[in-house]
């Protein structure tokens, strides 16, 4: 005989192995009450009771058997167990409980007090519904025990007077029988309250995991109770931001505000129980795109809860492939329209140069003859660098550069640079004694980015009367040639300067956001680089670093 009890048979999940093992400890307990049935038929027959029907009690005794039997049968692994089962065999125990009292003295018999053991255990095997079946079912059969005593119908005569050793007996019953079930349901609650306290410590750690997971996602957590209080909240959270705590706050008192179903996802979206808000932050690092999505909780402690997901990255991730197509769209353009513009170009730099043959055989006054000759000396070759240009724009779609250009003194070529831009006299000063310094560089390449730059100076300098608006100076230091081009506005704010080489990205009204964008790459093609800084005393520094070697032989 064994009774479990250190392997309780109500910590498993499995509902019909639970029923399983409750049907095997329920054996295991009538093992015991059998054995103390024998004991007392023994002492009846040693005492003589005569209250007590021996015959009867063995029959009893062996039934019980038989059904225990069975019961450990239906206990197999492959058996199936029933949700009733449990209740079945506490109508069994009920009914062999009141047959031993019918038998040995009815309800006055102090054994009587074993009901209250199948209160206890109906609610350990079943819970409240058993606690309750049980709880009828002993009442019945007590009043049935009782019923035949009043009517005289008892098998055996009633039990008057017991005698003192048949209380000690049922008392000694009684006190180690509760005790040991007390025992089991300590032992059972114990169980329960370590496995809520495990599952309890798994969820925290499996939240824990979650915050630090959303932390390194840049994604915040907040929830907060009634009264207001924190909840939770992870360290990625920007409410612990004071510049992002008001944004938050504005953006949270939309939760309640039934928006429209056309709602852009700028402006804010209701999604079922969501709401999304989008907003900035300036930040130590720069300005934030903030998202807020705002949820409306159903649990009666939360009030509101809300993720904070910082989509700066992603925005610019989507700003870049809507550059990147764009730049892609404008090259084909421009591809087509410098394979369209070479013939036209080709027939001008022709008839310049019939006309500067002509103009050699034609009587003209010589002041009137060097400015003619200038001029077609100009057109010729600006248009032979346009038709580099659409060269250069053709040859991108099979090469990964440009060809490398004419050589030039920069001295020459930023005076040429001024011409182009249409700079009025004055306007301009061009440190020869340093750029002379320099030397020869890639004439086309280095003129172009020249009047980009020349020109915006000349855009954002105002003419108070004080000299030249623009100067280019060069120094060559380090094994580097640095061509400045300096002005006197107002300057360019940091944010502004920093997305300037960015396409599509200018300070004018009327500008395309490209000029700034292709001479730092006509720089990059040189070896060199492009940079934009404030001057000590006002204004803009615009300066091209080429390697001198890239400034005497060319580009690597």
């Amino acid at each position: 005989m064994s009774v479990e009890v250190a392997d309780g048979w109500w910590d498993t999940p499995d509902r019909e192995e639970q029923r399983r093992r409750g049907l095997r400890w329920l054996a295991g307990l009538r093992w015991w009450a059998a054995t103390g049935a024998m004991v007392g038929v023994l002492v009846t027959i040693a005492l003589s009771w005569d209250f007590v029907s021996t015959p009867a009690i063995v029959v009893g005794l062996v039934t019980m058997v038989a059904v225990n039997g069975v019961l450990l049968w239906r206990t197999r692994q492959d058996s199936a167990v029933g949700r009733n089962e449990l209740l079945l065999h506490a109508v069994v125990d009920l009914v062999m409980l009141t047959w031993l009292l019918a038998w040995s003295g009815g309800v006055q018999n102090p054994l009587s007090a074993s009901y209250s053991f199948q209160v206890v255990l109906g609610a350990l095997l079943n819970g409240r519904r058993g606690a309750l079946f049980s709880s009828v079912a002993s009442l019945v059969c007590m009043l049935i025990l009782f019923g035949l005593d009043q009517a005289g119908w008892l098998p055996m005569p009633a039990l008057r007077n017991p005698p003192a050793l048949l209380w000690a007996i049922a008392l000694v019953t009684l006190v180690v029988g509760l005790g040991y079930l007390s025992l089991v349901t300590a032992e059972r609650s114990a169980r329960e309250r370590d496995g809520v306290k495990a599952q309890q410590q798994d969820a925290e750690r499996a939240l824990g995991l979650l915050l630090e997971m959303l932390t390194a996602l840049r994604v915040g957590v907040e929830v907060q109770d009634r009264d207001g209080r924190t909840l939770l909240q992870n360290e990625g959270n920007l409410a612990k931001v004071p510049s992002a705590a008001a944004a938050i706050q504005r953006a949270l008192a939309t939760l309640d505000v039934e928006l429209p179903a056309a709602a852009g996802d700028i402006a804010g979206a209701t999604m079922g129980r969501r709401t999304v808000e989008r907003f900035s932050v300036a930040g130590p690092d720069g300005e934030r795109v903030i998202e807020l999505v705002g949820l409306k909780p159903s649990h009666p402690r939360v009030s509101q809860a809300f993720l904070t997901v910082d989509r700066t990255e992603s925005l610019l991730v989507e700003q870049r492939h809507v550059m990147l197509e764009r730049l892609a769209t404008l090259g084909r353009a421009m591809q087509g329209v410098a394979h369209e513009l070479n013939t036209p170009l080709t027939t001008m730099q022709t008839l310049a140069k019939d006309l500067r043959a002509a103009l050699a055989a034609t009587l003209l006054p010589a002041t009137v003859r060097a400015d003619v000759e200038e001029s077609l000396a100009l057109i010729i070759e600006e248009t032979r660098r346009c038709r580099a240009l659409t060269q250069s724009l053709l040859s991108t779609a099979n090469e990964s550069g440009r060809r490398r250009g004419l050589r030039a003194p920069l001295s020459e070529v930023a005076r040429r640079a001024t011409k182009m831009v249409g700079s009025s006299d004055g306007a301009v000063f061009i440190d020869d004694d340093s750029l002379w310094v320099v030397g020869d560089v890639d004439a086309d390449r280095v003129l172009q980015i020249l009047m980009n730059l020349i020109q915006n100076a000349l855009a954002a300098s105002s003419d108070d009367g004080r000299g030249p608006l623009v100067t280019v100076s060069a120094q060559v230091a380090g094994g580097l040639a640095r061509i400045q081009v300096r002005d006197r506005g107002a300057g360019v704010p940091e944010r502004v300067r920093q997305r300037l080489f960015e396409p599509f990205v200018t300070t004018k009204t009327e500008g395309t956001g490209l000029g700034l964008y292709t001479s730092q790459q006509l720089a990059r093609e040189m070896g060199g680089a492009l940079d934009l800084r404030p001057a000590l005393e006002g204004g803009t520094i615009a300066e091209l670093t080429l390697p001198t070697a890239a400034s005497s032989s060319g580009a690597p």
